[in-house]
């Protein structure tokens, strides 16, 4: 795009390569046909890595870019640029949502799941938290398409950072909310929920059109797995999914627990 490099200043930006199928059951991608709450999206990097943030032809492209500082955030304007070179400016809203952004650090801290508004010229903005590299994935579905485009983009201003080392894997996380502790415990796509008495809390509340939200997240290539529940049992949600062996993922659990957005982090390592 002209003038894009230009704007680029120091940030470099390491290409997020091809997307195609991954380690997804449930579904099959592309496909958006819904059985109860059941949908996966999911994002491979694992292929070969080529110039731009493409999928099924559709483009990630950045306009411009301002890093951040130790006291301020920086910003970053995309579009997504459709077959034809013209950029997208219709969405299909899935989940309450026009386009669904996780944001984090490539050492698997910082998740932020976000929902940037898309202005009619079809660009967003996403604020760069603090100086160094950042993974920036979107999810979103044209008007003229069924299923979403998934896209994704690693900047880096080459500022250091203070990388930090993965929890250890532990299937049971007990968490502080507004209301008092829950206690989350995972067996494979699995989870229960209790609170503080051992049986399943009274409030839990669907987020964003469902009743909870499961995002993968492999360590290394940040490949990228979002998930949704099947079945409607109390303070129980079951996901259909797989990952890759040989790998480290960091597990996302979102849910709504009395008027409040709850995220649980499972850090899972899968053997070869």
């Amino acid at each position: 795009m002209p003038g894009v490099g230009a704007r680029l200043g120091a940030f470099t930006m390491v290409l997020a390569g091809t997307f195609g199928t991954a380690y997804a059951l449930g579904e099959q991608l592309p496909g958006h046909s819904h059985t109860g709450y059941t949908h996966n999206h999911s994002l491979s990097l694992a292929g070969p890595l080529v110039a731009g943030y493409t999928y099924a032809d559709y483009v990630l492209r950045i306009d411009q870019m301002t890093p951040a500082t130790a006291t301020a955030p920086g910003s970053i304007t995309f579009h997504l640029e459709a077959p034809d070179n013209t950029t997208v400016t219709a969405w299909t809203p899935v989940h309450e949502a026009d386009l669904h952004a996780m944001v984090l650090r490539p050492d698997l801290s910082g998740f932020r799941h976000l929902h940037p508004t898309i202005a009619a010229d079809g660009t967003w903005q996403m604020d760069v938290p603090a100086p160094g590299p950042w993974q920036f994935t979107f999810e979103a579905t044209p008007a003229e398409r069924t299923d979403p485009v998934i896209v994704g983009a690693r900047v880096d201003d080459g500022e250091p950072y203070d990388a930090t080392t993965l929890p250890a894997p532990a299937d049971i996380v007990t968490v502080t909310t507004l209301h008092g502790d829950l206690t989350i415990t995972r067996e494979d796509f699995n989870f229960w929920v209790e609170d503080a008495t051992g049986t399943t809390p009274d409030g839990l509340e669907p987020y964003l059109g469902a009743p909870a939200h499961l995002v993968a997240m492999r360590e290394g290539d940040l490949a990228y797995l979002h998930l949704h529940p099947v079945g409607e049992v109390p303070g129980v949600f079951q996901f259909q999914g797989v990952l890759e062996p040989g790998a480290t993922y960091r597990l996302f659990l979102q849910f709504g627990y009395l008027g409040e957005v709850i995220s649980v982090a499972f850090t899972v390592e899968v053997p070869s």
